[in-house]
């Protein structure tokens, strides 16, 4: 059993807002690139270009039925989102780009003086073309797909994850491999072999409870309220207001119009990005959360009273976007774009559609008891109650795990600690266990991944090359 400090494992994790890739050991991943592949079969680098525009964009994740003409504003419309691969080929581009980027096919890659991989002459490589370490795949972990039903969603797993040991073993050519769900990862990278996943993300927010390493497949629950959300409804706000939406590609040059219309969504949903991620925005504390949805009835909104001077030095009076228009945080709309992750715990939600449209996604959700449009303090106290095990359920409530890239919004972990003292019984005390740094926080699955391969009791579960030849991927499912 090899008890090193350095496997030699390379780890990728496919979300659907980015690609992860790194090896084993290291802190955070080394290579993060958008989710999406060009038509000449190449990772999208940036959406601030003219020239990207001018290329056909396919994502690899499944991702929501959207026209890029209007904002999707129905969060049950995102509970497809990331949930399966869509595009197997975009999958195999982007791990074969992760692996050439950082040469996990070069033999003598490592350098001196922190030198990175791409910068350094590309010698040795294995001459078979193969690649020279253990590959550990994050998966994402979702135990139930909108749109089909308990059994089928089970059947589609399974399946899911043989065609990725496929890709992995005869197309990547690895030695050896592993499976790893993200929810099961995110809790080793805090620590913990118990614990309730909060991941808050670009698709939305998902709680999974993990007990001795194992997902409680029918405890999770999960709604469409994520990043890419939460820009759909800033973006249709902002639309009601007048304000330009000018992505910065069409800055660059103007009356550049996409080839496709995920270009130009993905070009906005990073101009929403940069606005929710700006320091002006944070969330409220419980006691001074306001009933007023945001976005909505400005008319009952309270007049901002005069700050004083310490708060006025402090705290940013507007907001700039990349093509000058000013937002004035003072004024009602302005306040609202500030509270953006209010979204978050509001029983209902800003911009809700018709009747006939909420009607048909509610009846999609039925049929799934994982899948709903709760906030996400209702969403862990439905997880919680799922749990069948009194004594798992009080070491799950004492171990909530925060992680996720719409996770780093300030105050979210006091915020959420307040609702679920306020939701819970009074015997049960909630503890939220966030990470202070949001590069932990961002990649905790990852660097699950990393912790886990580091570990010289973990090298007897990877998967060699010679066994999945002989027992097939049914081996891997299991």
């Amino acid at each position: 059993m090899y008890c090193g400090d350095e496997t030699g494992s390379f780890i990728g994790e496919i979300g659907s807002h980015t690609c992860r890739f790194g090896y084993g050991g290291e802190d955070n991943p080394k290579y993060v690139v958008p989710s999406y592949v060009s038509d000449k079969k190449q990772m999208a680098s940036s959406c601030l270009t003219a020239r990207a525009a001018s290329q056909e964009l396919g994502s690899i994740l499944r991702m929501p039925e959207f026209s890029g003409s209007e904002p999707l504003l129905d969060p049950n419309a995102f509970l497809r989102q990331g949930d399966s691969v869509q595009d197997w080929d975009n999958l195999q581009v982007a791990w074969n780009e992760g692996m050439d980027v950082l040469r996990a096919k070069d033999t003598q890659k490592h350098t001196k003086g922190g030198t990175l991989y791409s910068t350094t002459v590309k010698r040795h490589k294995s001459t078979d073309g193969k690649c020279i370490h253990p590959i550990l795949a994050i998966t994402p972990g979702f135990t139930q797909f909108d749109g089909y039903g308990p059994k089928y969603s089970a059947s589609m797993k399974r399946e899911q994850y043989a065609k990725y040991m496929e890709i992995v073993m005869e197309h990547l050519e690895a030695t050896s491999l592993f499976l790893a769900p993200s929810p099961m990862l995110a809790a080793f990278s805090l620590g913990r072999q118990n614990a309730l996943v909060v991941d808050v993300g670009a698709g939305g927010c998902r709680v999974t409870p993990v007990i001795d390493g194992h997902i409680l497949q029918h405890s999770q629950r999960r709604n469409g309220r994520g990043g890419d959300w939460l820009g759909h409804v800033t973006w249709k706000a902002m639309l009601e207001q007048k304000l330009p939406v000018t992505p910065r590609y069409q800055l660059r040059q103007k009356g550049c119009t996409p080839k496709s219309p995920s270009f130009h969504n993905w070009a906005v949903q990073d101009l929403m990005y940069e606005l929710r991620t700006d320091p002006h925005v944070s969330v409220a504390a419980i006691d001074e959360a306001t009933s007023r949805l945001p976005f909505t009835n400005y008319e009952n909104a309270e007049v901002p009273s005069s700050p004083s001077a310490s708060v006025e030095e402090t705290t940013p009076s507007s907001c700039e976007l990349p093509d000058g228009t000013s937002i004035d945080l003072t004024t009602p709309f302005g306040k609202d774009v500030t509270r953006i992750p209010e979204l978050l715990f509001t029983e209902t939600t800003s911009f809700s559609p018709q009747s006939s449209s909420s009607s048909s996604s509610s009846s999609t959700t039925s049929n799934l008891q994982t899948l709903s449009n709760a906030p996400l303090h209702h969403l862990i106290r439905e997880s919680l109650l799922a749990v069948g095990d009194v004594d798992a359920r009080k070491d799950l409530v004492g171990s909530i795990c925060l992680s996720g890239a719409s996770s780093v919004f300030p105050n979210l972990d006091s915020r959420l600690s307040a609702e679920l003292a306020a939701l819970l019984p009074g015997f049960v005390k909630p503890k939220v266990i966030a990470s202070r740094n949001s590069v932990e926080r961002r990649y905790a699955a990852w660097i699950g991944a990393s912790i886990l391969t580091s570990l010289g009791s973990f090298q007897q579960l990877w998967m060699s090359r010679s066994e999945y030849f002989e027992y097939g991927a049914a081996m891997g499912v299991q």
